[in-house]
């Protein structure tokens, strides 16, 4: 049974309304490719799982991180400050997917990052949708911030071209050659600012 488009629309655009225009009701808080919150109406929380060993695995954590609707302060979601073990768990995961990750040649590689592409453009509306649950921005500012997300996916597949290495004659008869390989398991910490900085410029102005 298919949802008539008139109320797809309405529902994406009470994302845009105050608290105010909200009413309150009880709804699942299941994500999937076909079905995902499109309002601020309360949730019912399901907490946030671990992703190792390309499973969803329940974490074993004794302290939990409380995620708000900044729109209406409805609990979304919980997130587990995972345990020892289970960081040491996923990093043991990558390790092993990496060994056979760094053997596939650039143009596999390639193809697997069209492929994400193409899942971000199918499911764009589901991810904005995702921060502004999560952060509150308007669906039109979020869909904004996939497109920057997006636009990153599709640089890394034109890059191939430039991680070939490179020949350079340093002396006669004499050349140094460079070469590119994957480092292997990182980690990275991106804090989101960006709300902090506009409300910064917006009290300066």
């Amino acid at each position: 049974m298919s949802t008539p488009r008139s109320t797809i629309e309405q529902s994406v655009r009470r994302l845009h309304l105050t608290t105010g225009h909200l009413q309150a009701a009880t709804a699942t808080a299941a994500s999937s490719p076909q079905s995902y919150p499109t309002t601020h109406d309360k949730l019912k929380p399901v907490d946030t799982q671990n992703f190792v060993d390309n499973q969803f695995t329940t974490s074993k954590a004794t302290q939990w991180i409380d995620l708000h609707d900044p729109a209406t302060n409805n609990l979304v979601t919980r997130v587990p400050q995972s345990t020892d073990e289970e960081l040491k768990a996923a990093v043991a995961s990558a390790e092993k997917a990496f060994q056979s990750w760094k053997t596939t040649s650039v143009m596999s590689r390639q193809q697997i990052m069209f492929k994400f592409v193409a899942l971000i453009r199918e499911h764009w509306d589901r991810l904005a949708s995702s921060i502004t649950l999560e952060q509150g921005k308007t669906f039109a500012d979020a869909k904004g911030d996939v497109l920057r997300g997006l636009q990153v996916a599709e640089t890394a597949c034109g890059i191939t071209t430039q991680i070939t290495g490179e020949l350079l004659e340093v002396a006669k008869d004499m050349e140094t050659r460079t070469y590119r390989e994957p480092l292997g398991v990182t980690a990275a910490i991106c804090p989101f600012s960006k709300p902090w900085t506009l409300t910064f410029t917006r009290a300066l102005n």
